[in-house]
Parts: structure tokens; sequence; C-alpha cells
């Protein structure tokens, strides 16, 4: 009876989760349903993970406009798999990212504190940076979002004159942990700095650096949940204002497509222009430019590349 029990515990806590997400059997009637997946947004709002879906549910009382639950798809899969302990290279130095400690208690976290995260998105960009190293070197680098610093730290390698990876607070000692795992003593081609920048106020950052001028900024795989849309555009915007020629990297993995034309219509009120696009799914380079992704990751239609300018000089 002893084994029966703990067969059933570990049915049920191991192998149902994995059956449920492919609707192939029935929960037995004396398991215990697992305690379910919950997300809890800073405006108040919770989703909960729903399996036969692959999809995350608003469960608290806001609603969206149209007065249907609120929907956010899930990634079925990774599409690039790397532990960034040394096996994933740049420019033949291999990043150790560490680990993904930084992830705070479900009941602090904001957003489903993602920054702890690898995407496939940093991954793709990373890997068009070092195809494409003239994007990044001899120039100030901006990254937003940084999680572990994928796309930064790659700049960094690639000979960025100056990079300052940023984030919340709660990423800020694993990004310290990456940048000097990767290369101790930061042994960087140029300076690598590590701060904090909340998008809601970016005048606080910029205020604090009156010296940097960012040439390019990268976003990799930033925008996911529709509350964050305005204020990464708007954020972008105070920050490209600095320096109006500089170019704004942004790869996206389309999640919702709501979200998706939502942000490319923000960056059109914002007065930016979508100056070059590199699709997912083809191994064609943007025409005139030569940039694409590299021929072992390429990443399929839900990843796209855009680069950013502000369309205007800001006014005086």
């Amino acid at each position: 009876m002893l084994a029966l029990a703990y067969w059933q515990i570990a049915f049920c806590w191991l192998v149902l989760p994995e059956l449920i997400m492919s609707d192939s059997v029935a929960a037995p009637a004396d398991c215990e349903a697992p305690p379910a997946r919950l997300r809890h947004m800073k405006d108040g709002r919770t989703f909960a993970f729903d399996a036969s879906a692959n999809a995350w549910r608003l469960v608290s009382e806001a609603a969206s406009e149209s007065g249907e639950p609120e929907v956010q798809l899930a990634l079925p899969w990774s599409q690039f798999h790397a532990a960034f302990d040394g096996d994933f290279k740049i420019a033949g130095t291999p990043l150790n990212l560490g680990g993904d400690g930084s992830r705070r208690h479900q009941d602090q976290q904001q957003h489903g504190d993602t920054g702890s995260s690898i995407w496939d998105g940093a991954i793709a960009l990373a890997k068009v940076l070092e195809s494409n190293p003239w994007l990044v070197q001899g120039r100030e680098v901006l990254e937003l979002g940084a999680g572990r610093g994928l796309a930064g730290l790659s700049a960094a390698l690639l000979g960025a004159k100056r990079t300052i990876l940023t984030d919340l607070p709660y990423c800020l000692e694993a990004l310290e942990e990456a940048s000097n795992l990767t290369r101790p003593g930061g042994g960087y081609p140029g300076p690598v700095e590590i701060a904090a920048l909340d998008w809601a106020n970016p005048t606080h950052f910029l205020d604090s650096r009156p010296d940097f001028h960012f040439e390019v900024i990268l976003a990799a795989d930033v925008v996911w949940l529709i509350e964050l849309v305005e204020l990464l555009a708007s954020a972008l915007r105070a920050l490209a204002v600095r320096r109006p020629a500089a170019e704004v990297l942004v790869v996206h993995q389309t999640r919702a497509s709501s979200v998706e034309v939502a942000f490319l219509q923000a960056m059109d009120d914002q007065r930016f222009e979508l100056v070059w696009e590199l699709r997912g799914g083809s191994a064609e380079p943007v025409p005139a430019l030569g940039v694409a992704w590299d021929k072992d990751f390429i990443p399929d239609s839900r990843i796209n590349l855009w680069c950013f300018r502000l369309r205007e000089a800001p006014d005086a």
C-alpha cells in the first residue's frame, strides 16, 4: 500500500501535468490536482496557466475591452538550446551566464520575472551581431531589459566602444555574475556597466549618465504583454532623443498578434520609422545591407528583427 501511495503522488505531480498538456489522459479520481501556475501583475491582475490551451488566462476581476478573458499565448518550445555554461560562443568566447537565481518568490514577481530566463530572440540577435559586427563595433551600446545579458555581452565581446546593460533591480546581480563569468576581471574590448533602468522613469537613468550618447539600443524579446507596449515605446523615445541618429534594434517573438500590432503602432506614434526588417523563417538577407540570420540560428516566422530610428529630430 505504501508503494502504491508513493506511485500515486509521483504520477500526480510529475507525470500528470505532461499528459494533461497533450490532452491524452484524464486524471485519476484519487489524485489531487497540482497547484495552479499563477502570474501576478503589478496592476493587481492575476493570470493562471491553462495547459489545455497552452496559454495564460486572466482570472482576476479585470477583463479586456471586449469583455472576454484576456489570453497571452505561452511558447510551446524553445527553438534554440544552449546551457550557457561554455557551450555557446560569440567571437570565439564562451558565454557563461550563470544560473537563473534572480527569479523571486511568486508574490514578489513583476510580470513573471521573465528577466531570469533566456529567450530565443536574444540568442538569434546575438548571432546576428556576430555575423554583422559592424552593427555594434566601435559604438556605444545600451541594452534594455537585458535579463541575463546575452545580447549586450555579445555586443561587448564584438568590440562595442562602451556597453551598458540595464534592467530592473532584481536582475542586476545576475547581470554582474554573467559579465564576470564570461570575462573575469572585465576583460572586454570596451567598458561594460550594469545599471537599473525602469521604463516608467528613464530620465532617472539618463540624468545619472549625461556623458553617455549611445549609438545603438538593443531590446531582445522584451515586450510580450500589452500593458508593457506603451511603456517600452515611450522609454525608447526618451532614450533616442538623447541621440536622434541612434539605431534601435528590437528582436520580437510573437506570442499574441495584438501585442505585435500595438507595439509597431506605438513606435510609429513615438515618431520612429522602421528602417529595415529581418523576418524569421528565411535565410534571405536585408537588401542592400546584407544583414542576415546566422545559418545555424535561423528562427521560425514568429521572430522578427526590426531596426528603428527616430523619424525626425526632436523639437528644440
